[in-house]
């Protein structure tokens, strides 16, 4: 059976500065950039809708609730922005961080945005009012992805320091600790027991996170890894990196598909983040001032 590969079906531009996160929501993207604009895109034609919101600081990153229509926005001074998207209004300024947000999450099952920051300062905050139910230092260095698993139960977060941390939801007590990259982990991705990281020691990892033991253990970019996904029914994993470059991966044995550059429609510049947009469907965006649309093709 030939393995499937990604096309570039759109290529994005409107923003004027670094592309720093994009998410998905219902058939809309919205993107943060250095340029301070939060933008809403339409996933299938491209376009930009009526909805931006211009900040003061850098934007960092983004969450979306969709049970309250509210955006949360992380800037580089620690203040998270809380929007809603019906009202096109600010609702609330939170200043429980001090120095730059680098994770956001938000957690549907349990209504809980969670926030990390660049000093290891985990925040967890009631996703209807944002009262804070639970602020956690972890003194890990800088916090550059918070995420959680299929029933929200659980929630890793990745450390500057090389651990990842695995905490329950209900009481945020640290369930397992252990060391994952010689150097900080960037990211990483719950597919039940199994967990794959991201480190900036370019490495991909695959972890029993129950048992703390690591499953395989894969150098797969030249730089930093920044962001992973799964697509095609888990059977398909993706990686993008400070390489500039984005690859496909087979899940089962993280074995390389497709290797994406620039001389075959990439990035020019450092791939920062991407989100899925359905099965066959993921956004990356760059420091090259573009978010592109990749659709997997037999």
């Amino acid at each position: 059976m030939t393995e499937r590969r990604l096309k570039n079906i759109n290529s994005i531009s409107g923003h004027s500065g670094a592309i720093y996160d994009v998410i998905y929501n219902q058939s809309f993207l919205y993107t943060s950039s250095a340029d301070r604009y939060v933008v809403k895109w339409d996933a299938k034609t491209g376009e930009q809708t009526n909805f931006a919101v211009k900040l003061e600081e850098s934007a960092y990153n983004i969450a979306f609730s969709e049970t309250f229509n509210i955006l949360a926005v992380g800037t580089n001074n620690g203040g998270i922005h809380v929007i809603d998207t019906e009202k096109r209004a600010e609702v609330r300024l939170l200043k429980q961080h001090k120095s730059a947000i680098f994770a956001l999450t938000n957690n549907p099952l349990k209504n809980h945005f969670y926030s990390g920051d660049k000093d290891g300062m985990l925040c967890v905050w009631n996703a209807q009012n944002f009262e804070l139910l639970i602020t956690l230092p972890f003194n890990c260095g800088k916090i550059r992805e918070i995420s959680i698993d299929e029933k929200g139960d659980h929630m890793v977060i990745c450390g500057q320091d090389g651990y990842i941390r695995i905490l329950e939801t209900s009481f945020f007590n640290v369930i397992h600790e252990f060391k994952a990259h010689n150097d900080g982990v960037n990211c990483a991705l719950f597919d039940e027991e199994v967990l794959f990281t991201g480190g900036k020691d370019a490495y991909i990892h695959k972890w029993n996170w129950k048992k703390e033991a690591k499953l395989a253990s894969v150098p797969a970019h030249n730089y930093a890894i920044y962001d992973l996904e799964f697509i095609n029914n888990k059977e398909n994993l993706v990686s993008v990196s400070f390489d500039k470059s984005i690859k496909l991966w087979n899940k089962a044995d993280v074995s390389i598909i497709e290797r994406i550059e620039f001389k075959n429609k990439g990035h020019r510049h450092t791939v920062n983040r991407l989100a899925k947009i359905n099965e066959n469907k993921i956004a990356t965006i760059s420091d090259d001032r573009l978010l592109k649309i990749w659709e997997l093709t037999d």
